[in-house]
């Protein structure tokens, strides 16, 4: 196992290969693709792809192009409910923390016609769709380019990527319990899948003694309030990233028709702790 400080969090990457040295190799081949993509999606890095296709409004970056058109894509599958560019929403509860006190209506409207009136580029934010869609890209990278590696996977700050004909048991968390010492409230076993949680029990905004949780709805530029927290299992990073994100802001139902047109599953914990599960493959523990 490789553990590495990568795109602002913790990355951790275990290969399965012939032999140890190779499954070594794996590893860092995998640590090393995360790397040269965060070059490219980096919001902080002056020098990144991004960063140029906000400013100039063109780029010729492939893996940068293609993400940014799977995020349009699933902004209209999702009638907006993932924007790609809903960074002015995000600067807005920025500002609300520091002089606290939340955003008024007016702000919030502002912000939202925002997002629609400025260049198509300059606001893209690619976040919520990227983190999984890199993991993916580097882990099923590596396992082409190493002869001997036959599978592996990838928790990318909770982005987490199977790959191989092996699988891998994975627990979800109490949202309201977010602790080291705490038992999962389910396991599934993910299998040559993809698996991403999102929610406000780790990341959120405190304004007035108030905790907002870090995932607006870009239709009304308000946190969403729906889940306490939503777990995807999809074929694919991306995939998991986006409607892991969406059904936090959704309705089970809304997200249950989601995620079934995908092939899917979700297990959404709801804000008065009941839960609503699409799969009996999410084991209560």
């Amino acid at each position: 196992m490789i553990i590495e400080p990568l795109l602002g969090t913790r990355a951790e990457v275990v290969l399965t290969a012939t032999e140890p040295e190779i499954a070594r190799s794996g590893e860092a081949s995998v640590v090393a693709g995360v790397r040269r993509l965060e070059t490219i999606f980096s919001r902080f890095d002056e020098a990144s792809a991004l960063r140029s296709y906000r400013t100039t409004g063109t780029s010729v970056v492939p893996e940068l192009l293609e993400v940014s058109d799977l995020a349009d894509d699933w902004q209209r599958r999702t009638n907006g409910a993932f924007h790609p560019r809903a960074q002015p929403l995000v600067d807005l509860w920025d500002r609300a923390e520091v002089r606290g006190t939340p955003p008024s209506v007016n702000e919030l409207q502002q912000a939202v016609e925002a997002m629609d009136s400025v260049p198509i580029t300059a606001t893209l934010d690619l976040n919520a769709i990227a983190k999984g869609w890199i993991a993916d890209e580097a882990l099923t990278s590596a396992l082409k380019a190493v002869p001997g590696a036959s599978a592996g996977w990838i928790n990318l700050g909770g982005d987490i990527v199977h790959r191989g004909m092996s699988s891998l048991t994975v627990g979800i968390e109490n949202p309201s319990r977010p602790y080291d010492n705490v038992g999962p409230l389910a396991t599934v076993e993910v299998s040559n899948e993809a698996m991403a949680t999102s929610g406000g029990a780790q990341r959120w905004w405190t304004i007035a003694g108030i905790r907002y949780p870090k995932v607006i709805d870009p239709r009304s530029g308000v946190p969403g309030e729906q889940m306490a927290s939503a777990t995807v299992v999809a074929g694919d990073g991306a995939t998991a990233d986006v409607l892991a994100t969406v059904a936090v802001i959704l309705d089970a139902e809304q997200t249950l028709a989601l995620t079934a047109a995908v092939g899917a599953s979700c297990f959404l914990v709801h804000r008065d702790g009941s839960i609503t599960s699409s799969s009996d493959r999410f084991r209560p523990s």
